[in-house]
């Protein structure tokens, strides 16, 4: 039985949100916070900056309708881990979209300033109380995520998937917090196969209900 569109559309954006992020990481000078490396990476690469930092918007808008889409999947058989998981992976991803956001201004902002004056601005931006006080709270996306491919493991999906899901999600997330691209490029890489996995299982798991009988309605 094939899925509603708009369980197409969930499910192509969950699995569609890892590769453009690997891409995006992939293409960009650094991952880093730190303000010298940022304006640094803008003077030598300015153009490729701006572009890891349209294909992470892009990729983050795909992963909250991915999560949201799981979280609907896996509801019926798991809603505490469900909503919990649904919940805390869009707030994580809306964390990040927030200071994505304030990086995104930065090529404008310092474009025309010496480098000692970029870095003091970017650093002050990097400082704020908004971003100091948002970062620690990025980690709930992967929390929810982990959250999410151990509700699925109740919806029918292998533990060996759900294990990768989880894994990979942690590892992106341990990936940004010390600003290694490798990480980054596998965590993502293992999230992909896992929400590949996932969509799968949920494909199966509707033909199956579809094809399973229901018990007659007796009669009073």
């Amino acid at each position: 039985m094939a899925m509603s569109k708009t369980s197409v559309a969930g499910a192509t954006s969950l699995v569609a949100a890892a590769p453009l992020v690997i891409f995006g990481t992939l293409i960009s000078p650094t991952v880093s916070d730190e303000a010298t490396d940022q304006v640094n990476a803008l003077a030598a690469h300015r153009g490729a900056v701006i572009a890891g930092m349209t294909l992470s918007a892009v990729a983050l808008v795909l992963l909250i309708a991915g999560t949201v889409w799981l979280a609907l999947v896996t509801a019926p058989r798991s809603p505490k881990l469900a909503v919990t998981g649904g919940i805390l992976g869009v707030f994580g991803s809306l964390v990040v979209m927030f200071e994505n956001s304030m990086h995104a201004a930065v090529p404008s902002i310092v474009r025309g300033l010496s480098s000692t004056q970029a870095v003091a601005i970017v650093d002050r931006v990097g400082s704020s109380t908004a971003a100091a006080g948002l970062e620690p709270l990025s980690i709930l996306g992967d929390i929810g995520l982990l959250l999410l491919g151990i509700a699925a493991v109740r919806a029918g999906l292998p533990r060996w998937a759900a294990a990768v899901f989880g894994i990979g999600a942690l590892t992106e997330g341990a990936g940004f917090a010390t600003s290694t691209k490798p990480l980054v490029v596998l965590g993502f890489a293992l999230v992909f196969v896992g929400a590949a996995m996932v969509v799968r299982n949920a494909q199966r798991q509707r033909t199956v209900d579809a094809l399973t009988p229901r018990p007659a309605v007796q009669a009073a």
